[in-house]
């Protein structure tokens, strides 16, 4: 929800709370038999069904949905994220939902905010507008200023909005239970899991303090960006239900037409834009979920803010690096690497053909390349969603959320911008990531360790073959079993021996060097010589080898 501009007031949706779980489960039940939603979900199951002159079952949905309030619509918002559940006429229906509300009157916000800040609203507030800014089904936002002459948004939460969603949830909780132990095959969908999942995700919402730790940690991870602005928090006002932060001007991303655009480098703010997104992702693993256009805005030509951290993702380290191995590989046209990725990225839960399972990968490279779409294209989803479903393979929950936020700002970039690629874009970005996992010290801690253990393996298991070699010479064994195959291949065993060997301890020695270059005083002046020697080292060594072979070569013939 932005608070830096006015949305369109839209219908208004039931915020009042019933007077008990009886009278709410009976207005439930109204809407649903109001609606037919039992021919609905028999069309839903069966694709069967519909009615000449009925609208389409996904709009009957996203409006029975719409009619039974904040939480229901909540759970469409997520099911629209997650394509690998839903039939794609069902997302794109969803997508649609309602997300603004009837503001709440000023006198019942004024109410909250006595409550929630323990005094009244004019000690902390030199002025505040009574006119929402923004409403949507959780809360609302108003321009304030603090009594320092700060301009700030405030955004407050609906007043008895989480005891009505609570209700809600009591009551769809036994309606799943019921379900899940009456109809067995409706285990299979995970309801239950998926009910909680929704569950999590709304009581975060419902705590501002949870945005208000999410904006902190990702304005943190900025501070040192000058082309991205992240809003401050004023914590001293931030409660519950109550959220004060720095009000930003600025030009929204969903007016990129509106006259104040000219004049602005529009490639250079989906630049911007892609690169603070994939640092998001695949650098700090916490995200924007929500990178809608309501949510950006274009300060300058060389600045962009995001607003409005309530909804955010939070990625392992080891998943951030399987999606960008896929999407990399993708790009490139790797159908082995984007086989690696798929099969690394999903949990499998069943047996799967390989060949088969590879014919299929090519089939989603082939149709990237000659269609020429986006990576976050709806068509290149569905087709990988579709491939781990065929392969009895489960992709992750957060797979879907990164991808539907790349989705998201690939969407309004390519308005920024008509020749915007995402994959061209994001190259600086993954090349600044992959030298610094290179020069970290951690990596070259485990490109040590497992050079190390490779010459001690190796050195373990050479005594023991050539003692095992000693024996057959003294039985006489090679004048049959070497004479022909055996000696030959014991002087190229001992060749590739001795060179791994050597190669493998000019590698520790290199890694070890780069190692303490980057720890002594002065890095970057001692950083280019010594890669220059060590290019020198490889190149030299590299003549070796080939000099060897040839030498191995002739004595072959």
């Amino acid at each position: 929800m932005n608070p830096c501009t006015l949305h369109a007031v839209m219908p208004a949706l039931k915020q009042t709370v019933p007077r008990s779980k009886a009278a709410r489960f009976n207005e439930i039940v109204n809407i649903l038999i109001r609606n037919d939603f039992w021919g609905l979900l028999r069309t839903m199951m069966t694709g069967k069904g519909e009615r000449a002159g009925q609208d389409p079952a996904p709009v009957r949905l996203r409006r029975t949905l719409e009619e039974l309030g904040p939480s229901f619509i909540k759970i469409g918002q997520l099911l629209a994220t997650r394509p690998d559940l839903v039939p794609a006429p069902y997302v794109e229906e969803l997508k649609k939902l309602y997300d603004k509300t009837t503001p709440s009157t000023h006198p019942a916000i004024r109410e909250v905010l006595r409550a929630e800040l323990g005094r009244d609203p004019g000690e902390v507030f030199l002025s505040f507008e009574p006119t929402a800014l923004a409403s949507a089904s959780v809360g609302q936002v108003h321009r304030a200023r603090l009594r320092d002459g700060t301009d700030v948004a405030v955004k407050i939460q609906h007043p008895g909005i989480e005891e009505a969603m609570l209700l809600d949830f009591r009551i769809l909780r036994g309606l799943v239970t019921f379900i899940e132990k009456t109809f067995a095959a409706s285990r299979v969908w995970q309801p239950t899991d998926h009910l909680d999942e929704v569950r999590a995700m709304l009581g975060r919402e419902l705590d501002y303090r949870y945005e208000m730790r999410n904006t902190q940690r990702i304005r943190d991870d900025f501070r040192h960006d000058p082309t991205v602005h992240i809003p401050k928090m004023f914590d001293e006002h931030c409660t519950k239900r109550v959220l004060v932060m720095e009000f930003v001007d600025g030009i929204k991303f969903s007016r990129v037409d509106a006259p104040s655009m000219r004049g602005i480098d529009r490639k250079n703010v989906a630049r911007i834009v892609t690169h603070a997104m994939a640092k998001q992702i695949f650098v700090h693993r916490l995200f924007h979920a929500d990178p809608s256009p309501g949510n950006l805005l274009v300060l300058a030509s060389n600045k962009v803010a995001f607003l409005d951290f309530g909804a955010v993702g939070i990625v392992t380290e080891r998943r951030t690096k399987a999606i960008l191995n896929l999407i990399t590989s993708i790009a490139k046209g790797d159908t082995e690497a984007t086989a690696e990725a798929v099969v690394d990225l999903c949990e499998q839960r069943g047996e799967y053909d390989p060949k088969r399972f590879a014919n299929d990968i090519e089939r989603i490279v082939d149709f990237f390349e000659r269609e020429e779409v986006s990576v976050a294209d709806p068509r290149m989803i569905e087709m990988i969603v579709s491939l781990a479903k065929g392969h009895n393979m489960l992709l992750p929950p957060d797979f879907m959320l990164i991808t539907r936020a790349l989705f998201q700002f690939d969407g309004f970039c390519r308005e920024l911008d008509p020749d915007y690629e995402l994959v061209a874009v994001l190259e600086p970005v993954v090349g600044e990531m992959m030298w610094k996992n290179l020069s970290s010290p951690k990596m070259q801690k485990e490109l040590l360790e497992d050079t190390l253990g490779e010459m001690l393996r190796f050195g373990r298991t050479f005594p023991h073959a050539l003692n095992r070699l000693v024996r057959r010479v003294e039985r006489n064994e090679l004048s049959t079993r070497i004479e022909v195959a055996g000696l030959e291949g014991l002087k190229r065993s001992q060749g590739r021996s001795a060179l791994k060997l050597s190669f493998t301890g000019i590698m520790a020695a290199l890694i070890v060097g780069l190692g303490i270059v980057y720890a002594s005083p002065g890095p970057e002046t001692r950083v280019a010589p010594f890669l220059f020697a060590a290019g020198a080292v490889v190149i030299a060594w590299a003549i070796v080898l080939v000099l060897w072979s040839e030498s191995f070569k002739g004595n072959r013939e």
